[in-house]
Formats: structure tokens, sequence, C-alpha cells
């Protein structure tokens, strides 16, 4: 393997100062990198980069970036040479004490603490989430938020919410790692869980409160049984959904919710119709904020 010691004694990576959970590569603005590889080092000087290649692989504090190909550019700073963005290809994985992202391609700008991902899928995993996106998956260092688009997917324990765009926020968790704080989704949403799946337009999930709102043609279904309407408030924790004829503030709230039950097979009416009530909880036009 080579090591490239003239990278890391002289390119060092600042920027501004970011939390220390997570990825945090732009966070230490006095740390320096250490780049490696398989295949050698190319330094081109009149293009301001560097060219690692063959199992490359560059470290700043607790982050780790591995590619087939890295491509460091740098510029001159106040302290002498500073890397500002980092590329990847190929084999991409980026690692910190306890998350992992990979794809097939990233770019990390040390400016602005965010790095993108490519891949199919490029995806994102911390000890109790995933996030995946079949086109990119952006990762803001500085405000938790990871940014998923296309057939964008995010799981937390046995609920899995998809979108075609998904911003998933984090917060720091009891040991420093990323744990899912809030999930707001876009277009062609599925909220699944073990009990139900529902559909609609636009959602958000609130992992602490448990309870997620759903938008927009929406459609309850759970154990044979349906409902649909316009807006719907679903508290996981307690497994109770209530749907209503439309969103608050909707001005077109004269929207009726609606529902199709299937009896079950060999039960006494009277216990199938106290089931129903316990699963669902139907309204007209929206008037208490669903909160």
């Amino acid at each position: 393997m080579t090591r490239l010691t003239l990278i890391a004694l002289a390119l060092a990576l600042l920027a501004s100062p970011a939390g220390a959970q997570g990825f945090n590569m732009s966070s230490n603005n006095e740390a320096q990198i250490q780049v490696y590889a398989d295949d050698g080092i190319e330094w081109i000087n009149d293009a301001n980069r560097v060219v690692a290649r063959g199992n490359a692989k560059a470290i700043r504090g607790g982050v780790t970036v591995v590619a087939d190909t890295l491509t460091a550019y740098y510029r001159q700073g106040p302290g002498g040479n500073e890397i500002w963005r980092l590329d990847a290809d190929g084999a991409v994985k980026i690692t910190s004490a306890t998350e992992t992202a990979t794809g097939t391609k990233a770019t990390y700008d040390l400016d602005k603490a965010i790095f993108v991902l490519r891949g199919t899928p490029a995806k994102l995993v911390t000890p109790t989430d995933t996030v995946t996106a079949k086109d990119t998956l952006e990762y803001w260092e500085k405000d938790r938020l990871a940014v998923a688009r296309g057939d964008a997917v995010a799981t937390n324990n046995e609920k899995t919410i998809k979108s075609d765009t998904l911003s998933a926020r984090f917060k720091e968790g009891a040991k420093g790692s990323l744990e899912l704080n809030r999930a707001d989704a876009y277009g062609h949403v599925v909220l699944i869980t073990p009990r139900e799946q529902v559909t609609g337009d636009r959602g958000d999930y609130n992992v602490e409160s448990g309870i997620a709102t759903v938008a927009g043609s929406v459609k309850i279904t759970r154990e044979g049984n349906e409902l649909n309407g316009g807006y719907a408030h679903v508290n996981l924790n307690t497994g109770i959904s209530k749907l209503f004829g439309s969103a608050p503030g909707d001005k077109g709230g004269n929207k009726r919710a609606s529902g199709t039950f299937t009896p079950e097979k060999n039960a006494p009416e009277k216990n199938s119709t106290e089931k129903r009530g316990a699963l669902f909880q139907g309204a007209g036009p929206h008037k208490d904020g669903g909160r």
C-alpha cells in the first residue's frame, strides 16, 4: 500500500466547526487528511488536485472515505494548502464510529459540510435507522439532515416511509450516534407498519411522539379494511388512525371520509363491529387540527 506522507503533512482541511457526532469530516479545522492508495497517488500541481487510485482511502478525525478512486481538490489558504472538495468514484463508503454511507459516486464539499452520494441505491445507515435513494442522497453535517431523492425510503425499527423525495432530520443519540427525529415525505407517500399501510401525496413522521400525518388522496388499509379521505392523523404508538375529509385550512373542506370494512369470517357481528371501531376513527371535514 502506498502512503503519500506529503499530503498528510501539507494539506490541512480547513472548515467551519460542526458537531462532533455522526459524519464530521468538516468539523475539526486543525486536523489534517491522510491519503492512502494501493495503485499510487498522483499530484497534479497545475490543476490543484491529487488523485489516489486503487482502494483509495482518505482519513480525517473519526471519518473515513474509501473508494476505487479519490480526487482531492486543494487551494492556497491562510495556513498553506487546504483541501476543499473530495470526489469519490467506485465502491464508495463513508464511515464514522457509528454510521455508514455507501454508493457508487460521491462528492464531499468540505466548505459547505455536505456530501452527495449516488448509487443503486445510495444508502445511509445509523444504529437505529436506514435511508436509501435511487438518484441522490445528500447529508448536511451541520443540520444533521439527509435528503433522499428518487424512490426514497426511510426505515425506523418496524416502520417504513417511502416517497419520491424524503428529508430525514437526525438528533444526537445517547452514545453520540445519529438517531432519526423527524421525516418529511413528498410525492407518492407510503407509510408502512406491521399493522397498516397509509398512502397519500405528502406526509411527515415525528419519531418521539410516534405521530404521522399524511395528506392528499389518503388511503388507510388494515386487516382487509380500507378508509379514504384527504388527511390522516396516525398514532403509531397507540395504533389509532384518524381520517378526515380534508386537511386543516383546506378551503375545499366539504369532502367526506369514507370506509369499506370487511366482516371477519366465523365471528359474531357484534365482535367484528367492536374491533372495527377500535381500528379506525373516521370524521368529516377536519376541525381539531389533528394533533
